[in-house]
């Protein structure tokens, strides 16, 4: 009797994700060996500085312009900003990522 292929697909893809989840943990929490809140801090205002950077220069952009779009520089400007945000905000949802998929090793709880 031959197995069904759903469930042959199905344990197949468990196995891989097992062995995906041994490799990424294996190679990732060594580069990032002491992971805990408060190192995670940093990362954090970062990307809330560029988020508030982001969005206060596009406020500055609208304000007291009656017809006037914005310059070539300005939205070059505006574009680097939106950029920087959204690469460490990349980062941050990556970390988020890793800890979830258990990537990364947690302190202990005291």
């Amino acid at each position: 009797m031959t197995e069904d292929p759903t469930r042959s697909k199905s344990r197949f893809m468990m196995g891989m994700e097992h062995v995906l989840r041994e490799i990424n943990h294996e190679i990732i929490s060594p580069a990032i060996p002491d992971m805990s809140v408060e190192n995670a801090v940093p990362l954090m205002i970062t990307v809330a500085r560029l988020r508030a950077d982001y969005l206060k220069f596009a406020f500055h952009l609208c304000d007291d312009r009656a017809e006037e779009h914005p310059t070539v520089d300005e939205l070059a400007k505006l574009k680097h900003l939106r950029e920087s945000f959204q690469e460490m905000l990349a980062v941050a949802k990556e970390l988020e990522h890793c800890i979830d998929r258990g990537y990364i090793d947690l302190p202990a709880k005291k």
